[in-house]
């Protein structure tokens, strides 16, 4: 069976987990902190990445990792080989050091950033390794406190929008709650199934096109019907030769759902709608300035929800908004 593709976004934020074997766990001795934190450092300059936050158990990694151009999976190859080498080396062993591949989900900064660090940083309690997060040695806890320096760290990014969202809230007292239960059993899942993408119906909609591409369950006959109903116009009337402006909107509407929802091709659509796809591709755009609001994935709430096909990878979004996959198979070159 081949692999899942992943989801890349140039710019993208991630919650990156990379867990260890059953055998030897991934840190056993406290230089061994050191030296994967070397080799994160090289990574993010290599790659001009970003780190927001961090916990290091025996057992796992988890990052928060902000990319520039190059892949999720470029950078977390590059760094897990290096270190498996550099353990194997000091071991004595060979093999797999680490247990399958990475797991990432893109998530929205905007609106999850701070839970997911709140998260992050609790783990350790979580886990009955530390009492409260304070008392965790391994997490990026400490240098939001300022109690520790770790230059490879963005820390102003995630205490902007702690100064946004909680009008001057102190990151001590924000730390000080524990994390919300929902918050909790929603990134613990992103370890253990195929979650790919936590964020807000708008985060979905702003992700680049090349990023989303939807296969429904709809088929083009019943996004015909659906539009036609919400519109208020005659399945016929839009089928026919007519030419009247409020006809021609509606044809736009039908040929981008059925284009963005994956359901038919543009000439597909302008088969079935009998006109020309120029015709059609110009209408949309016309109409997607004059009218942005009835262009939006969650505007017909009556079309089928769109689901993963074949071999590809879902994409759920948290707040209701769609499942999808991506196009973007990821380049598996190490740095």
């Amino acid at each position: 069976m081949s692999r899942r593709q992943r989801l890349h976004v140039a710019g993208g934020t991630y919650y990156v987990v990379q867990h260890g074997n059953t055998h030897h766990p991934i840190f056993s001795q406290p230089e061994d902190y050191a030296l994967f934190e070397r080799l994160l450092a090289t990574g993010l300059r290599r790659t001009n990445a970003r780190v927001h936050g961090y916990c290091w158990t025996p057992q796992a990694i988890h990052l928060i990792l902000q990319i520039d151009e190059i892949s999720v999976g470029r950078i977390m190859q590059g760094l897990t080989s290096r270190y498996a080498r550099s353990m194997h080396r000091r071991i004595g062993e060979s093999g797999h050091f680490f247990r399958q591949r990475y797991k990432a989900v893109l998530i929205d900064p905007k609106h999850y950033l701070l839970k997911l660090l709140h998260y992050l940083h609790h783990i350790p309690v979580l886990g009955g390794l530390a009492e409260h997060s304070g008392a965790a040695e391994h997490t990026s806890h400490g240098t939001y406190l300022r109690q520790s320096a770790t230059p490879w760290l963005t820390t102003r990014t995630a205490l902007r929008l702690l100064e946004l969202k909680d009008g001057g809230t102190e990151y001590e007292a924000f730390m000080a709650r524990c994390p919300e239960p929902e918050d909790v059993v929603q990134f613990e899942r992103v370890g253990s199934n195929d979650l790919r993408v936590i964020g807000s119906t708008e985060f979905l909609e702003n992700l680049p096109r090349n990023s989303r591409t939807y296969r429904s369950k709809a088929s083009l006959d019943q996004i015909i019907h659906t539009v036609t109903c919400r519109m208020g116009v005659e399945r016929d009337l839009v089928l026919s030769n007519s030419r009247q402006r409020e006809f021609t909107l509606v044809r736009a509407l039908i040929a981008w759902y059925a284009t963005e929802r994956g359901v038919a091709t543009l000439s597909e659509v302008a088969r079935c709608l009998r006109r020309d796809p120029s015709t059609l591709s110009m209408a949309i755009s016309r109409y997607r300035t004059r009218r942005p609001e009835l262009f939006k994935i969650t505007a017909m709430h009556d079309i089928s929800p769109l689901v993963p096909i074949g071999g590809s990878v879902k994409v759920h979004y948290w707040d209701g908004a769609a499942e999808a996959r991506d196009g973007d198979d990821e380049d598996r070159q190490a740095i």
